[in-house]
């Protein structure tokens, strides 16, 4: 049975960094803090912020790859591309649909206008007209079906084009050229480094002591002016921990 001893707390702690262009080539690397007197250090993972795996929506081959791993990209820019073809004849032949639509329901309005004329004048039957109103309403109803549809196949069409949803770093980027892409499965990923994070466990009985302006992170992968970043917020998460 497992024992739970709530001795151990998750501390996050959000650092505030200059100069971001060097730090966002470390991904991921552990952080150490120094054995400063009257103080205990603890190992901790810097991590992103925010972090974005993207995987493929529709199936298709990769055509097109124009990033790799560590590079720098800007929202909006075109990352990678899905053969497309299928997708864009699909989405041809509804738009064609929807113009066939319309004209049905150009030649259904100007029957049903004749048919009001004529029964004014009486010289149709109630039940023609109605007929007439059933066939204008038919063709109305048509052309909104195939327009809600061209507009399917369209999204549908635009999912083959992958683009950055914001400014980042490109972390992985697991297929190449060629490659099959399936639904669900990872075609990149990417991270903010403009807000990055420390996770560390630290015991119950120092939680307390745990304050913004009394933290401090060292990261030796870094520049000397930037191994100690200040902590701009640090937060105190309970958690278990299945070794105690």
């Amino acid at each position: 049975m497992l024992k739970i001893h709530p001795f151990m707390k998750a501390l996050a702690v959000a650092l505030a960094l200059t100069g971001t262009a060097q730090a966002a080539d470390l991904q991921t690397a552990p952080a150490q803090a120094a054995a400063l007197q009257g103080r205990t250090g603890f190992d901790g993972v810097v991590e992103a912020v925010r972090q974005t795996v993207v995987a493929a929506q529709t199936p298709g081959a990769v055509v097109e790859l124009n990033v790799k791993a560590g590079d720098h990209v800007k929202a909006g820019q075109l990352l990678l591309r899905i053969d497309a073809r299928a997708a864009d004849q699909s989405a041809a032949a509804s738009d064609a649909q929807v113009l066939a639509a319309r004209a049905a329901l150009d030649a259904a309005t100007r029957e049903f206008e004749r048919q009001k004329q004529l029964f004014q004048k009486k010289y149709i039957s109630q039940a023609a007209l109605d007929q007439a109103e059933s066939h204008f309403k038919a063709a109305r109803a048509q052309v909104a079906a195939q327009a809600a549809q061209a507009g399917a196949a369209r999204t549908g069409a635009a999912l083959n084009i992958v683009r950055a949803p914001y400014a980042g770093i490109v972390a992985e980027v697991p297929v190449q050229l060629g490659d099959m892409a399936m639904p669900g499965r990872t075609l990149l990923s990417l991270y903010d480094p403009g807000s990055l994070r420390v996770t560390a466990a630290v015991p119950q009985s120092l939680a307390p002591r745990v304050q913004a302006d009394a933290v401090r992170v060292e990261l030796p992968g870094l520049p000397a002016a930037q191994q100690w970043p200040q902590a701009a917020r640090v937060q105190v998460l309970p958690t278990v921990d299945a070794a105690t």
